[in-house]
């Protein structure tokens, strides 16, 4: 099975992207996050287009666009399980539906959520703004430990996304995205029964960087994360970071934004 995850920051403007990527790689599950279409402009997801890529799609559209998520399973992959259709576990976090943020799919032989934490709701121009963002993302990634915890685990379940905290590095008090508190959270996530699949493939000796904020500079921060069953982690043949679409393509040229993360491995 091959999984991956695309932060993509707007779904319509990048799907020409995506559907070379999606012929060129053939990922069996994408988890999409931050695809700029919201729930008042559904029929601008471009969901036939997907379909005819030879994906089924489930979208979870949201009030705030950024918050919009969706997951592609490959249709041949749902007919090796005798499958046709995906079915929809979860549309946001218990008590915070309306939020979107999070969309969990049963995909025959594995449950895969799409993801995106919040980022800075509260700001990120002042220390306050800050403090209250980082108290915001703590209080959403508890909320999804919670989640998770309630989850029936008999098939195996991926947490795909752009979580918005780094794990690698030193972390910086009133820092977004690198503050303990984050990373507390995080690591309380990881302990409850998922492993960072890239983290655990490599070792400490790859950095596993993904990422330049602003996009123009060089990959240093790898927010968009791959959980998955420690179990699994034995049976991964590779796991790794697309930087090839982060710069032009040969038949796409002129365009660069952030890379995927992408895991395979066997499907049990």
């Amino acid at each position: 099975m091959k999984i991956a995850t695309w932060s993509v920051n707007g779904v319509n403007p990048r799907l020409r992207y995506l559907q070379h990527w999606l012929r060129k790689r053939q990922p069996d599950v994408v988890a999409l996050q931050k695809i700029r279409v919201s729930r008042k402009h559904r029929g601008n997801f471009p969901k036939k287009a997907f379909e005819e890529a030879g994906y089924r799609v489930e979208e979870l559209l949201a009030d705030d666009e950024l918050a919009s998520v969706a997951i592609l399973v490959r249709q041949s992959f749902l007919q090796s399980n005798g499958r046709y259709e995906l079915e929809v576990q979860q549309q946001g976090l218990v008590g915070r539906e309306a939020e979107g943020r999070l969309l969990e799919v049963d995909a025959g032989r594995v449950q895969v959520a799409s993801i995106y934490a919040p980022y800075a709701p509260c700001g990120y121009r002042t220390r306050d703004q800050v403090k209250g963002s980082i108290e915001a993302k703590v209080d959403w990634l508890q909320s999804l430990k919670q989640w998770t915890d309630q989850q029936d685990a008999r098939k195996p379940m991926f947490l795909c996304g752009d979580f918005n905290v780094t794990l690698d590095g030193e972390s910086e008090p009133e820092t977004l995205n690198r503050s303990p508190e984050e990373r507390e959270a995080m690591n309380s996530l990881l302990a409850s029964g998922f492993a960072d699949l890239y983290r655990d493939f490599h070792g400490e000796g790859e950095p596993g960087f993904n990422s330049g904020i602003p996009i123009t500079r060089p990959a240093d921060t790898r927010l968009h994360l791959v959980l998955g069953p420690p179990s699994v982690v034995p049976h991964i043949k590779s796991a790794w970071v697309d930087l090839e679409y982060r710069g032009p393509i040969n038949d796409l040229p002129g365009e660069k934004w952030a890379p995927i993360v992408e895991v395979d491995g066997d499907s049990d």
